[in-house]
Parts: C-alpha cells; sequence; structure tokens
C-alpha cells in the first residue's frame, strides 16, 4: 500500500540471505506506511518469492525471533473467512529509519492509531553473520578419469582381431560415407 516498507525491506532491512529479503519485500508490498498490517497468506508468499511453502514458514519464524517482524493487530483481516484468514503481521521498520515520520504519523493517526515513537520501533540488530559452506577450505574431490572414445574418422583401437572375422567391415578410416551398393562384405558368397 506504501513505497516505504517495500524500500526498507530492499535496502536496508538486517537480513541474513536472499530468501529473508524477498519475503520481506513480499510482505512489505501488503503493508500500511508505518509496515503495519501486512498479511499475505503463507501460500501467497510463496508464489511471490518462488520458495517452497516451509521455507517462508522457516523463514517468517526467524524473522520473528530475531524482532524483523512481529504479530500484529488480527483484526485486519477480519473480514477474511476464518478458514482462509492469514496471520497479520507487522514489519517493525526503526523509527529513525523514515524520512518523513510526520506524514506516517498523520497516517496512523488518520487511522486511528497512535504515533510511532522512538520506544515504540528502536533500531534493529544487525544482521547474524552468514554461515560458511562445511566444504570451505577443502580439496575437491577428484574428477574420474575421461575414457577417450574417439571419433568417427578414426581407426578403430587395436584388439588384436585381424577384423575379417565375417559380417560386414567398416571402410577404412571410418568414414560414414560407404561405397555405392553399402557395406562391403569381405567374404561374399559364390
Amino acid at each position: 500500500m506504501s513505497l516505504m516498507p517495500i524500500l526498507w525491506a530492499m535496502k536496508n532491512a538486517p537480513v541474513v540471505d536472499a530468501e529473508e529479503r524477498v519475503i520481506l519485500i513480499a510482505m512489505a508490498e501488503s503493508a500500511w506506511s508505518d509496515g503495519t498490517d501486512a498479511f499475505q497468506s503463507k501460500k501467497t508468499l510463496a508464489e511471490t518469492s518462488v520458495l517452497d511453502p516451509k521455507t517462508v514458514q522457516r523463514r517468517l519464524r526467524t524473522m520473528e525471533s530475531r524482532g524483523l517482524i512481529a504479530l500484529g493487530n488480527q483484526e485486519a483481516a477480519a473480514y477474511i473467512p476464518e478458514w482462509f484468514r492469514p496471520t497479520v503481521y507487522d514489519l517493525l521498520i526503526p523509527f529513525s529509519w523514515y524520512p518523513d515520520i510526520e506524514q506516517v504519523n498523520a497516517e496512523r493517526q488518520r487511522r486511528g492509531k497512535a504515533p510511532l515513537t522512538r520506544e515504540d520501533r528502536p533500531n534493529l540488530a544487525p544482521a547474524p553473520p552468514k554461515k560458511h559452506r562445511a566444504d570451505k577450505g577443502k580439496a575437491r574431490k577428484k574428477a574420474k578419469p575421461v575414457i577417450h572414445r574417439g571419433d568417427y574418422k578414426s581407426p578403430p583401437p587395436n584388439t588384436g582381431e585381424s577384423g575379417q572375422e565375417g559380417g560386414t567391415a567398416r571402410p577404412p578410416g571410418g568414414d560414414y560415407k560407404s561405397e555405392r551398393g553399402g557395406l562391403r562384405d569381405p567374404q561374399p558368397s559364390p
């Protein structure tokens, strides 16, 4: 409903990885300018962010435990039937981030809410450090040796056979174009 939460989620939110960022941006799309009343179903968030619904559920839990989001006023989604009703979250955008807090507080006042203060929205802790790969610093596994098969123009490898055991013979050099009449038979019938 407002561009401010989207900009915060896109550029300034202390997220751990791209999955958290894209979920937060998808949530911010439906939030008011103060970050409240973001309610999209987990299925909608998963479709928007191109993630599995279980991944969305895990990421919502971790963002809530770190204080990026919090459960909001569930009455905001009361018009949706109960069996379809999603959970309402608030994006906890810090007070200090807003460039024009008076405009945000005026909108909150029109909606019948108290103005935001520094105590309501303190600064957020930085994102925890990204986990390193478990195989970081370890040598790569050696690739299996490639078996050279040759090309269609090379003579076949020497297998100890004369190639004249019967049947048809391949033209010398492995040419795919046979002489007129097809393949040569080394033992023609009388």
